[in-house]
């Protein structure tokens, strides 16, 4: 009789334990391969950026183009 009260605790203790180690699967350090995966990931990123950032360049030259051309049209003759 006096063994089913350490059998009550086994249970919670056993699912603690499982519960435990999935959590630290979790931040476990990734693999070589996931690694090398998203290096290369992180370097298709960064030049997209730099794509967009180079587009985004391109696009404030043309409007302080339109702007300059547009406020050139609006001034009275022989002020500009």
């Amino acid at each position: 009789m006096w063994h089913y009260p350490w059998m009550f605790w086994l249970v919670p203790l056993l699912f603690f334990f499982a519960t435990r180690r999935r959590r630290w699967s979790r931040w476990a350090p990734p693999d070589r391969d996931v690694r090398l995966e998203m290096g290369k990931r992180l370097e298709d990123q960064a030049s997209f950026v730099d794509a967009l950032e180079s587009r985004v360049a391109q696009l404030e030259e043309r409007l302080d183009f339109t702007e300059r051309l547009l406020a050139g049209r609006s001034a009275p003759p022989g002020t500009a």
